[in-house]
């Protein structure tokens, strides 16, 4: 009877973990076997899942199969937007990706993506994902035109708050070129930002 009491024991601290880790947030690693197994469906669905976590990986390999539409129709608008989520979170390789679909997109379709783009972003942060604060931060300050340096530096402002150390010289780039008026903006709004994403 103790034997059995202790295997129920270990059902129930172990089994809900391995399935909170499979079942509700997949990882890539059990993605690719899905899609070795040929179960494209629950593959894809799974990625999508991950990518809207802002799993920059999952988000890489997404923008790919919807690039290539070999297991899911061509989407090119939803490509570049996975593709450059990736490379905003610092995969580099994205922009062989990017490379191509500007090819098949206009500037004005890809300046309608971005401001989606930096929407979800938005979320994520408020969300706490930390890597997505780094990410809106790079969108004001290198993909808008002109660049935005009241919103890159607030957002590199509220970076550092949180922690990401490698935001601190970005931060001071930015603030280095920006006026006392524009500065003071930028304080304010980084610190109502702060306690937004903090409450």
């Amino acid at each position: 009877m103790k034997k059995l009491f202790k295997i129920i024991i270990v059902c129930l601290l172990f089994v809900p973990y391995y399935l909170s880790a499979n079942e509700i947030k997949p990882s890539l690693q059990n993605i690719y076997i899905l899609l070795q197994e040929k179960k494209f469906e629950e593959g894809i669905k799974k990625l999508k899942i991950l990518s809207e976590e802002n799993d920059i990986n999952a988000q890489l390999l997404y923008s790919k199969i919807l690039f290539s539409g070999d297991l899911t129709p061509q989407d090119f608008e939803n490509s570049y937007f996975w593709g450059f989520s990736a490379l905003l979170g610092g995969l580099k390789k994205s922009s062989n990706i990017l490379e191509k679909l500007s090819e098949y997109l206009t500037d004005e379709q890809i300046g309608e993506i971005i401001i989606k783009l930096r929407e979800f972003l938005e979320k994520r942060a408020f969300a706490k994902n930390k890597l997505a604060i780094i990410q809106i931060a790079k969108i004001y300050e290198d993909f808008t035109e002109p660049p935005d340096l009241v919103n890159a530096y607030t957002w590199y402002n509220i970076a550092v708050a949180q922690g990401i150390k490698t935001a601190k010289p970005k931060r001071d780039e930015v603030l280095n070129n920006l006026n006392e008026k524009d500065l003071l903006d930028a304080q304010s709004l980084s610190i109502k930002l702060f306690e937004k994403i903090n409450n």
